[in-house]
């Protein structure tokens, strides 16, 4: 539990922590109406029992001090409404308590949740090359809802061990030994409860997290390859494959909450034969019968509100150790975070400011004895490569699969930091002016993402719809010779794409994607095997947008077909880790 305690500490602010200072005193306030409320039974059955007994009570002074009237009846009357009042009062207040406990739960999970997707927004695209988005989406989902029912569990189970500790020691005020007995046989069973449930629930925990994951996968897979799965006849194949990793969690999950539903017959059955038992032996040694009426009305009362309370002090306890595992990882992945952080890691991955300057741009592209290999892999795809490209010129980088063409894009990009040399824009080292270099510079992938939303959307990617610039966006399908495409469309630029861009043809996609990266006016644009997907008749059509662009912007392009570079100024052959010119 304290490793618990620790790893939270460390995820929650400091605002959070003073906020569960304020739940724990909440809890504490909610504690004193919960003994108010039992402590006020036993007057009350006195009080009806015997008037002569009631008057000899300190709490009878008290009441006719405040009530002075003489007709014993009416006091009576006076007790019954006031033991109503102070439960309906105590109620009213927990259910304020609770609203306030989920209030403050749901509210920092939502920001646990953001810092979390903030956290892996910032991180180096690198990283994603080594990350499954699968375990990425249950991280910031799953995890994060995980972490925040442990959270729920520690709070609840501070707002019920508060009710319990309070109400068990007014009743050991009332009568040790039947709570000794009680107490007795409790705390043996929470024992068994904690030993035998804790480890068991713990690995389950662990499973589930790995199944998680894998629904996510296998949902992911089956429908972003939709097409294939169609063509191929494989729906069975991902329907398996999906119900196994299902089977999984349903049982990890049915197990975990058949678990906790064990202890709650058990407890009662331990509680009531405990209580029973010492009455019975307390009968048995003389005790006067009278003594059990108000006696055992407070400890049946208490017993009625402390059962709830136990059992689900049971189920806490369960929560937190299977849901355990996702504190674990949330911890371990912002420990990476802020250790990569620490090390300049993120440096290269810092969210762009949208109103940022870009980057001045006058002369040339300089690459300076660039070397990069992945992490993980000792083999340099890019060794000492040295190379110049001139403003408004067009290049193309060639090569077989693999030789590292798309690497140096990526690298020229900046998303790819190298491992030593450097990129200058002039004589400005683009990584240590990356903010800047991302407005100066744009990008059409092979595989263009559309979101499922408006191709005005998705031509100004990322922009608010208020804030969308409509005559910029037509400029921009103008550039990707687009227009008569969208005039055709009922909707213009405001016609819905379908979710990866389904509603359009493979030639639109890419001239949706050739206007986004010109939406933002770049002077630099990289072009990825842009048309490589392409039929020979859709590339000639595409080529011809980004044709009309040589001479306005400078270009560089990654190709395999020939066709593609035709009409290039600067041809460079990447083999072998390095850049030759043949052109």
């Amino acid at each position: 539990m304290f490793n618990v305690f620790k790893k939270l500490n460390y995820i929650i602010d400091r605002r959070m922590k003073l906020e569960t200072v304020g739940i724990l005193l909440m809890v504490m306030l909610g504690t004193g109406l919960e003994l108010l409320g039992i402590a006020s039974i036993k007057p009350l059955i006195v009080g009806i029992m015997s008037e002569e007994n009631a008057r000899r009570q300190h709490w009878f002074k008290v009441l006719t001090a405040v009530f002075p009237v003489s007709d014993y009846k009416i006091l009576v009357i006076i007790m019954l409404a006031g033991l109503s009042l102070i439960f309906i009062v105590k109620n009213v207040y927990l259910l304020y308590m609770y609203r306030c406990q989920n209030r403050f739960l749901y509210d920092n999970l939502r920001k646990v949740s953001l810092k979390m997707m903030r956290s892996y927004l910032n991180r180096p695209y690198s990283f994603f090359l080594e990350k499954s988005s699968s375990e990425l989406l249950r991280n910031i989902d799953k995890d994060t809802s995980d972490l925040f029912g442990v959270i729920r569990s520690l709070v609840m189970l501070a707002t019920e061990g508060c009710v319990v500790v309070a109400l068990v020691a007014y009743l050991f005020i009332q009568d040790k030994s039947i709570t000794i007995a009680v107490g007795f046989m409790l705390m043996i069973f929470a024992i068994i409860i904690v030993k035998v449930y804790r480890v068991k629930l713990l690995k389950m925990g662990q499973q589930n997290l790995y199944y998680e994951s894998q629904v996510y996968k296998w949902v992911q897979q089956a429908f972003g390859g939709i097409k294939e799965v169609k063509v191929m006849n494989k729906e069975d194949f991902f329907y398996q494959s999906y119900d196994k990793a299902f089977q999984g969690r349903v049982r990890s999950e049915y197990t975990y909450h058949t678990m906790t539903s064990i202890p709650k017959p058990m407890i009662e059955a331990v509680v009531i034969t405990a209580l029973l038992g010492a009455a019975g032996i307390k009968i048995m040694h003389g005790t006067h019968m009278e003594y059990f009426v108000p006696v055992f009305s407070q400890f049946m009362v208490a017993a009625y509100r402390l059962l709830p309370s136990f059992n689900r002090l049971t189920e806490y306890i369960g929560a937190i150790s299977y849901q355990k595992p996702a504190v674990d990882a949330i911890y371990n992945i912002l420990k990476e975070m802020e250790a990569a952080d620490a090390a300049g890691a993120a440096d290269a991955a810092g969210v762009s400011t949208p109103n940022a300057a870009p980057l001045p741009f006058e002369q040339a592209i300089h690459v300076r004895d660039l070397t990069f290999h992945y992490e993980n892999s000792d083999r340099e795809v890019l060794r000492n490569v040295e190379l110049d490209i001139e403003k408004n010129t067009s290049v193309a980088f060639i090569g077989s699969s693999g030789a590292g063409k798309t690497t140096l894009a990526d690298l020229i990009l900046g998303v790819l930091k190298p491992v030593s040399g450097k990129i200058l824009a002039d004589d400005m080292d683009i990584q240590e002016n990356l903010n800047r270099w991302h407005h100066t510079i744009g990008y059409i992938p092979q595989n263009i993402y559309l979101m499922d939303d408006t191709i005005a959307a998705n031509v100004a990617f990322g922009v608010p719809a208020d804030e969308i610039d409509h005559e910029k966006v037509k400029r921009a399908l103008a550039r990707a010779q687009m227009t008569d495409a969208i005039a055709q469309m009922p909707d213009g630029i405001m016609t819905q794409v379908g979710e990866r861009g389904v509603r359009l043809s493979g030639g639109q996609r890419q001239r949706i994607g050739i206007a986004r990266a010109l939406y933002t006016e770049p002077e630099i644009l990289v072009l990825d095997e842009a048309t490589s997907a392409l039929d020979n008749e859709t590339e000639t059509a595409v080529m011809e947008s980004i044709d009309a662009l040589h001479g306005e912007m400078t270009l560089i392009i990654i190709a395999h077909r020939l066709s593609t570079i035709r009409n290039c100024d600067v041809v460079y052959k990447i083999e072998n880790a390095k850049a030759v010119r043949t052109r």
